[in-house]
């Protein structure tokens, strides 16, 4: 078994992890010449990424202290980035370079980064040229970087000080950011490396897409542990037997991504036959959604010499717990222990521990739980009930259950939110969305699972606002733009209902799903499939 805890030492008696950039640094000290990053047809060793991220760091100017987001292509110029922003001793906000939509908007304007960093014209970057015109924010631009290492250019950070800051959706329908110190994420990262074996000679796909902490924590576990990280391109990522075969050329060894998408890579397994090409792959990580037993028993099946883990936690606490599949599984598949450095509990509506097979709240209690939401700290943080009950303390919303043997299981959630392929959305928040828009009165959403549990389509009710003739004074067209606005391109399939009167509502005044049309029998009647729209749905976590 790997050691559970960070390298650390010891202020006022609680033991304080190595910070990432340090670890990284050690590696470009005493490892120069080992390949850190692997990718876009270079390989960059740690020496090297180290002088990137120095030259980059300089071009920030004094950022010590604030926020710098990074939106950049995948590959080594934009890791060095990354490294560049901790050295710098700035906290990070890592965006992807596809459509943010009102999202990234959004999230910008909640955050006001000190700069936003770019590769290329900023120019030919919508989100850029919004971020400096509206909100009198600095891009800064660059092309190939080069420069001497010079170990004495970092800005040393506290570990109590924000090294990233990620942002999850909220039923205001406004994106909710959520700061993380330098502790919490050297504790994890060095965790997850050590576990599993993403040290010297380990090749890691970086499959993560950037806007979910998630693919933080596969860049700096692999980076501090002393590994080669392996960006994935973009033609490849979300194409299953492109995939397999990239996986085989890159003799990847570990790979992490969501269940949904892992299904359909063991298709893409079995009907080439390709497990056998799959000979360094070692560690499969798996989070983000509940994982089918079934789906856990095929990829045992197909890569049996691959350790296949299950990961679980929300983006407050980084991670929670974590259970490896050893066993054929009936029905889902545990999500596990507690991580170290962390106590999960499962508690009644009073705060009293359940029993075991009784189902209750998940609450994480942890150093590592973060200190609230940016601007507020929000119900989901407030301490516990019982006497003596010191700590930070993280109240998700989902439900599990202990087994008699100690583990957990996943028993859904306690409000409407979902996972769409790995993205954690409020039904809510898609609601929000679509009720700004002028021709809706109020509407609802429904999400339909498959019989693994997967969220594959939302069916959206509508009740329009109408002409004087009785017509609807908009479709669903422009719903769908509406909801592309707030949410950008990338889509799950939807459904939407056009409903007269009112929506069905309880004694409470919410709305009565339950009295909706079937969501299910609207699908099976619908001359064509739905067309996307709705909520980000390229698979991440």
């Amino acid at each position: 078994m790997a050691e559970n805890h960070a390298p650390s030492h010891v202020l006022n008696d609680v033991p304080v992890p190595v910070l990432v950039p340090e670890l990284v640094r050690g590696h470009a000290r005493w490892r120069p010449d080992a390949v850190a990053v692997s990718g876009a047809g270079e390989s960059v060793t740690y020496r090297q990424l180290h002088e990137r991220a120095a030259s980059i760091a300089a071009a920030l100017g004094d950022v010590h202290g604030a926020a710098v987001a990074v939106r950049m292509p995948s590959g080594p110029r934009q890791l060095a980035a990354l490294l560049a922003v901790l050295n710098a001793g700035a906290h990070l906000l890592w965006l992807g370079v596809g459509d943010a939509g009102e999202r990234g908007r959004s999230v910008l304007a909640d955050l006001r980064p000190a700069c936003l960093l770019l590769e290329g014209d900023p120019a030919a970057d919508e989100l850029a040229q919004w971020y400096r015109t509206e909100l009198g924010g600095r891009v800064v631009a660059f092309g190939p970087v080069s420069g001497d290492v010079c170990y004495s250019t970092h800005r040393h950070s506290r570990a109590a000080s924000a090294a990233y800051v990620a942002y999850t959706s909220g039923s205001t329908g406004r994106p909710k950011g959520i700061a993380q110190t330098h502790a919490a994420l050297a504790q994890f990262v060095t965790w997850l490396g050590a576990e599993f074996d993403m040290g010297p000679g380990s090749r890691v796909a970086q499959w993560v897409a950037p806007e979910h902490d998630p693919a933080l924590c596969e860049v700096f576990a692999t980076l501090a542990s002393g590994g080669t990280l392996c960006p994935v391109p973009a033609r490849i990522r979300v194409n299953p037997d492109k995939l397999v075969d990239w996986l085989a050329e890159e003799r990847i060894t570990l790979l992490q991504t969501v269940p949904s998408f892992a299904r359909e890579l063991l298709k893409a397994i079995r009907r080439r036959g390709a497990g056998g090409r799959l000979a360094s792959l070692r560690h499969l990580l798996l989070m983000g959604e509940a994982l089918p037993g079934e789906l856990a028993n095929g990829l045992r099946a197909a890569l049996p010499a691959v350790r296949l883990v299950n990961l679980y936690g929300p983006t407050e606490t980084i991670a929670a717990t974590w259970h490896e599949v050893t066993d054929d599984v009936h029905g889902t598949v545990p999500i596990g222990r507690s991580i170290p450095g962390r106590q999960v509990l499962v508690l009644d509506e009073e705060d009293r521990p359940c029993p075991p097979g009784v189902t209750g709240e998940i609450v994480i209690r942890s150093r590592y739980v973060a200190d609230g939401y940016l601007g507020v700290r929000g119900l989901a943080f407030r301490p516990l009930r019982a006497a003596g009950a010191a700590g930070r303390t993280y109240r998700t919303g989902d439900l599990a259950r202990r087994r008699e043997d100690g583990l957990l299981e996943f028993r859904g959630r306690k409000d409407l939110q979902v996972k769409l392929a790995g993205n954690r959305v409020e039904l809510t928040d898609i609601e929000a969305a679509l009720a700004a828009h002028d021709s809706v009165l109020e509407c609802a959403v429904v999400a339909l699972t498959d019989q693994d549990g997967f969220v594959t389509h939302l069916v959206v009710y509508v009740v329009p606002h109408r002409t004087p003739a009785g017509e609807p004074v908009a479709s669903a067209d422009a719903w769908r733009t509406q909801l592309r606005e707030r949410f950008g391109r990338s889509a799950v399939p939807a459904l939407f209902e056009t409903m007269d009167g009112r929506l069905p509502r309880n004694v409470a005044g919410k709305v009565d799903r339950r009295r909706l049309p079937d969501a299910r029998r609207l699908l099976a009647q619908s001359p064509r499939p739905p067309r996307t729209g709705t909520a980000a749905a390229e698979p991440a976590a």
